[in-house]
């Protein structure tokens, strides 16, 4: 019995959440097929033993995961104060500032360098407005820097999150002492931005990923963190939460794959936008509710879902997620690999075409993503370090 209960029943570590690991893959691979499927249209289904398996509802509504990153997000951003080790608002900022712009700014080099290389190119001051908005992070207030971006169009996910780092160092604390007033409080903000301001304009476009409207996003994931480091402290009914976080795993991704298959019988931009902001509550709760079971389960499972290829794909998804969209569309537009038809092979139905195009989307961006990890990202934010302990030192 006791050899049972050290195997199946250690504790989790309060300050390490294992399904984070398996979420954040999940995640950036869905949006990242989506955004490829896009360019294919190659069916996402497969025949595994005589049975096919269907995965168009998660390919085809791909775009919902994206609030289930930032529900991840404010789940990990949360926990170190939850688990009473925050950082001073400084040291926060540093970290989160040497984790991100290293690839990000290498994205935006690279995305300025090719518009400033198309033929096509004539709009001078708008580029220069366009770059200096992904700068300051506040690429999804405008048009020109959101829908019609000459950069990288899927990094405005990170002015949200830029901006919700603003927050966290005055919003944790307050949560930390009064946590279910402050969930409700920012649940009933983001859902009345949603629906009351949001969902009655005539055009969402500019508004349904802005911050307001993905406050109950953030608060889920937070009131999550909260709770598992609670369970990850009870001594007592180890077995029973252990089972109760199977069992809440099941549930989420159940509830998770049902709206999944929701919105993807949804058509048109408008109807789709509406969807989002419909199940976008119930939808980062699932990942919530995904991060606490499948953290505070039977010890194997927690080690199964957080096994090395998965913290590898993990470590390296941030950069998988910047460049896969980019490199989609450009692999496309260079023709590789080449297709027979004029242009759009995808609309063709073209034969193997499409099965190789995504194939090699996703090697080429697991590829790149490794490559900047390992020689931009992680580098760069050591000699970011160093400098900074430089300045420091300096200083005093």
């Amino acid at each position: 019995m006791k050899g049972f209960r050290d195997r199946w029943l250690a504790p989790p570590e309060p300050d390490y959440a294992a399904a984070g690991d398996l979420l954040r893959v999940v995640c950036i691979m869905m949006v990242g097929w989506y955004h490829i499927w896009q360019q294919s249209w190659l069916s996402p289904a497969l025949k595994l033993g005589g049975r096919w398996l269907d995965f168009t509802p998660g390919v085809r509504a791909g775009y919902m995961f994206v609030d289930m990153m930032l529900a991840l997000s404010g789940f990990l951003c949360y926990l170190p104060y939850a688990d009473g080790k925050e950082r001073p608002a400084g040291e926060f900022y540093l970290r989160r500032a040497l984790r991100i712009l290293p690839s990000y700014w290498l994205s935006l080099l690279v995305m300025l360098v090719f518009a400033l290389r198309d033929p096509g190119f004539t709009d001078a001051p708008r580029l220069w407005l366009d770059l200096l908005a992904h700068l300051g992070f506040v690429q999804n207030l405008w048009g020109f820097s959101y829908t019609a971006t000459r950069m990288n169009v899927v990094l405005w996910t990170l002015a949200v999150e830029v901006q919700f780092y603003l927050l966290l160092p005055v919003l944790a604390p307050v949560f930390k002492k009064r946590p279910l007033l402050t969930y409700v409080a920012m649940t009933a903000a983001g859902l009345s931005f949603m629906f009351l301001w949001t969902a009655p304009m005539q055009d969402t476009t500019l508004y349904v990923n802005r911050l307001p409207n993905m406050l109950v996003v953030y608060a889920n994931g937070m009131l999550a963190a909260h709770a598992y480091v609670r369970l990850c402290r009870a001594e007592k009914r180890r077995g029973w939460i252990a089972l109760t976080g199977l069992a809440l795993m099941a549930a989420a991704v159940w509830t998770a794959w049902l709206i999944l298959t929701r919105q993807a019988r949804v058509s048109g931009y408008d109807a789709l936008r509406l969807g989002q902001l419909k199940w976008r509550w119930l939808f980062s709760l699932c990942a919530s509710a995904f991060l606490l079971g499948g953290s505070v389960t039977f010890a194997p499972v927690r080690a199964a879902i957080s096994n090395r290829v998965i913290r590898f794909l993990s470590g390296i998804s941030f950069n998988f997620y910047i460049w896969h969209q980019w490199l989609a569309v450009m692999l496309k537009r260079w023709r590789i690999p080449a297709y027979q038809a004029a242009e759009n092979p995808n609309m063709a139905g073209e034969m193997p075409w499409q099965r190789h195009y995504t194939l090699l989307c996703f090697a080429a961006a697991l590829a790149l993503a490794t490559l900047v990890t390992y020689l931009v990202e992680k580098p760069g934010a050591r000699l970011g370090r160093r400098l900074y302990e430089k300045l420091r030192d300096g200083e005093a």
